[in-house]
């Protein structure tokens, strides 16, 4: 069974990229910024964010996104109508950039569903086995208690058989002398009681 999950591992981090995901897409990492809008400002994120299905942070960074790609939307179209060669340039420069994070995104899209698919199939595995401790856990539960039974017989048998060792070695009460098999139980008794001369 332990082969069996270690190839389920293996089978996850060959899904996981080899490349360092944060390291290629976010070098600069992440920044905490805090900020204040208008109340109408937050309702129509919140808004969005509902629209679409998303968490209110989400829709918090695509508005920002949304907002920085207008601006360059802007220049664009004010480059197009400008003359000359700085123009042509920076309208290319927008273009080039364009085309790289359309790439990037496609290739983030493709990573995402890998790690989703990776991250489902740790999460199965993690249920399996959650489901095999608490499975064990109660097989232990009921070993320990079989063994407690087992040990409170073992005393009494002990017992039992201290008593009937202590009542051997007492041996008949007139002679000092264990008494033979024969002379015990009932019949012994009789004839302790009425002794044939």
């Amino acid at each position: 069974m332990e082969e069996a999950e270690l190839n389920l591992l293996d089978e996850i981090n060959a899904r996981i990229p080899a490349s360092d995901f944060q390291a290629e897409y976010f070098p600069g990492g992440m920044v905490r910024i805090t900020m204040s809008i208008t109340a109408e400002m937050a309702g129509q994120i919140k808004a969005l964010a509902e629209q679409r299905g998303w968490p209110e942070a989400d829709a918090y960074v695509a508005m920002l996104a949304t907002g920085i790609g207008a601006l360059k939307e802007a220049r664009a179209r004010e480059l197009l109508a400008e003359e000359g060669e700085a123009a042509q340039d920076e309208l290319d420069l927008l273009v080039r950039q364009m085309r790289q994070m359309e790439t990037q995104y496609a290739v983030l899209k493709f990573r995402a569903w890998n790690f989703l698919q990776a991250y489902q199939a740790s999460a199965m595995s993690q249920g399996a086995l959650v489901n095999r401790a608490d499975g064990l856990s109660v097989v232990v539960d009921r070993l320990r208690a079989e063994n407690e039974s087992l040990r409170m017989e073992l005393e009494r048998l002990k017992g039992a058989v201290a008593a009937a060792n202590a009542a051997a070695s007492q041996g008949n009460p007139t002679t000092g002398k264990p008494e033979p098999p024969a002379a015990r139980g009932v019949g012994g008794i009789l004839r302790r009681l009425f002794p044939m001369s």
